[in-house]
């Protein structure tokens, strides 16, 4: 992969990344637009281009809104939200398109972004990740700690390479609630492992 397309995925991977601020998001009745569209399950909806599913709550989180996009059909990015003993354990999960790149360039890519939105951030763990009962899924982790107004944070950044789709999962919690966080990630992962994005999906599937 020459220079100038690296840089060009590597933009791509952080603006997606970054901040939702510029990002659009369809509230409660709000019409959804392209690329999503509604699900049989009330209230979920599915990426009509790999035909993922976002339901509207699972495994005790409550998506934050029906879609965060840019509108390609190649890039989007959906949060969830678990409350905690007054804390919140925030997920997004972002599938994207990026070829010629794998589940641990991916998170080279994201790694900077993420560390740079904490004060005294460090690395905790990282390296390949394996997703129980998803041999076929190549993936990669980093776990940190950080500052966040003060409060000690923990945060991590999982890359899965599917083939043509990848997708990222980003946590991040204050540290005083790790264990139940944890353990709220784990059985969210779990529920959606079952998935398997798929090129040019535009049929409604059925978990």
């Amino acid at each position: 992969m020459n220079i100038a397309g690296f840089l060009s995925v590597a933009a791509l991977a952080l603006t997606l990344a970054s901040s939702p601020a510029a990002a659009q998001c369809a509230i409660g009745s709000d019409p959804l637009s392209d690329p999503f569209a509604p699900y049989e399950e009330p209230g979920a909806i599915v990426h009509k281009e790999s035909g993922f599913v976002f339901p509207a709550t699972v495994a005790g989180f409550r998506r934050q809104c029906e879609m965060t996009t840019d509108f390609s059909g190649n890039n989007f990015e959906i949060g969830y939200l678990r409350d905690f003993e007054d804390h919140e354990i925030e997920i997004k999960i972002a599938i994207i398109h990026l070829e010629q790149l794998n589940a641990e360039d991916h998170y080279k890519i994201v790694k900077p972004d993420m560390l740079s939105q904490y004060s005294s951030a460090a690395v905790v763990s990282e390296g390949e990740y394996f997703v129980s009962g998803r041999p076929d899924i190549a993936a990669y982790q980093g776990i940190f700690d950080g500052d966040s107004d003060g409060v000690p944070w923990h945060f991590s950044v999982t890359a899965l390479d599917y083939g043509y789709w990848d997708a990222r999962l980003t946590a991040a919690y204050p540290q005083e609630v790790d264990t139940a966080a944890q353990e709220a990630i784990m059985e969210l992962i779990t529920a959606f492992q079952w998935q398997t994005p798929t090129v040019g999906n535009t049929e409604k599937t059925t978990p």
